[in-house]
């Protein structure tokens, strides 16, 4: 018997066989599909805790500083435990939200983990936020938690800040700008007319061209997610965004200035690929040549010299044991019982010898009576 070639074969029975390669294709694609989204999902689940060194002309006088940046949490309160406990172990100087604490599609709702979470970060450092594009859906949920916690809200405001190190930098808050809510005038003046150092919070990183005529030298934004999507096969790896030509890192702009974006804690539908979530460490200038003010050197010292004091040997004690105080006898004083006082024995290195107390003057013996 002749064997049929697979074509002719195919064609002898195609309704079946077309079938046959429908079944065959619908489980490669259960099986491939089920693989990738159990992979983005525990590609979201990740959070890295990553590093950015700029040079201190990024932030010209503020001197050495670390700046934590967290962006985007989407109502993820594993996201916004997991930030808590890097930011403990990176003790930066100050710690910047920037912007879509909730989802605009999802309830917001027992905030209590989003209140205490803050409350956590302002032990650590100041915190200071802005507001994002699902914050305005939940506009007043959202600056009830923060008026909860205490953190400042700067939308379209500024604030000046003392670092560490010494300096002063002006810390500009927007409103977001796909809400319509920037208004630059009102906290940024015109560039080269501000005279300190301008750190700027924009949620979405395209305001940057609303910004070019404006005194700012770094923006932090989020935003972009990195796309949520990076490409494995480039070194270092290209995020794929189609809502910014900066998806995430650091990148240049005009006139020398600085934007750089995360790509944020959270994640939308709660998968990632090759994109994972992120919260960053800011390190502006060089932290090692870093040395403390005057105030703060004093109290090291004073710290120092009473610790040596605590360290230093104490005297060497008497190891003789201590005399064991006895309790005096009771002795009858009554004026029948006064003759029958003995005396004191005598000290051993004492050569007198003391003599009972003479009874008082105007003291009365009784006569004892005489038997018959």
């Amino acid at each position: 018997m002749k064997l049929l070639s697979p074509i002719k074969r195919f064609f002898k029975h195609p309704v079946r066989n077309i079938f046959r390669c429908m079944v065959a294709s619908a489980i490669v694609a259960a099986i491939f599909g089920g693989v990738a989204i159990h992979f983005g999902q525990k590609s979201a689940e990740q959070l890295e805790c990553n590093y950015q060194q700029l040079p201190a002309e990024a932030l010209p006088g503020s001197g050495p500083v670390r700046i934590a940046f967290v962006c985007d949490i989407h109502n993820a309160p594993d996201k916004l435990e997991k930030s808590i406990a890097h930011l403990k172990k990176a003790k930066p100087d100050i710690i910047l939200l920037g912007g879509d604490y909730v989802m605009a599609h999802q309830r917001f709702m027992r905030t209590r983990w989003m209140v205490n979470g803050l409350r956590k970060l302002a032990e650590i450092a100041p915190v200071f936020a802005i507001l994002g594009n699902h914050d305005y859906e939940k506009l007043d949920q959202v600056e009830r938690v923060m008026q909860t916690a205490e953190i400042p809200i700067l939308r379209n405001e500024a604030r000046t800040w003392e670092t560490p190190a010494g300096g002063t930098v002006c810390l500009v808050g927007l409103g977001d700008w796909n809400e319509g809510d920037e208004d630059p005038h009102s906290c940024l003046l015109p560039q080269g007319e501000e005279e300190s150092a301008v750190l700027l919070l924009s949620h979405d990183p395209e305001s940057r061209w609303l910004l070019r005529q404006y005194d700012w030298d770094l923006m932090l934004s989020g935003h972009t997610h990195g796309g949520q999507i990076g490409n494995p096969f480039t070194t270092p790896v290209q995020y794929i965004s189609f809502r910014s030509s900066m998806p995430a890192g650091l990148f240049d702009f005009e006139g020398g200035r600085r934007v750089f974006v995360s790509r944020g804690a959270g994640s939308i539908l709660g998968m990632r690929f090759f994109c994972a979530p992120e919260i960053n460490i800011i390190d502006i200038g060089d932290r090692a040549s870093f040395t403390p003010p005057a105030e703060d050197a004093e109290d090291e010292a004073d710290t120092t010299e009473q610790a040596e004091e605590t360290d230093s040997p104490e005297e060497e004690e008497s190891t003789e044991p201590a005399p064991v105080p006895t309790e005096p006898e009771k002795l009858d004083v009554s004026p029948s019982a006064a003759d029958a006082i003995p005396a004191p024995p005598p000290a051993e290195d004492s050569t007198i010898t003391p003599e009972p107390p003479a009874p008082a003057d105007d003291t009365i013996i009784p006569e004892l009576p005489v038997a018959a």
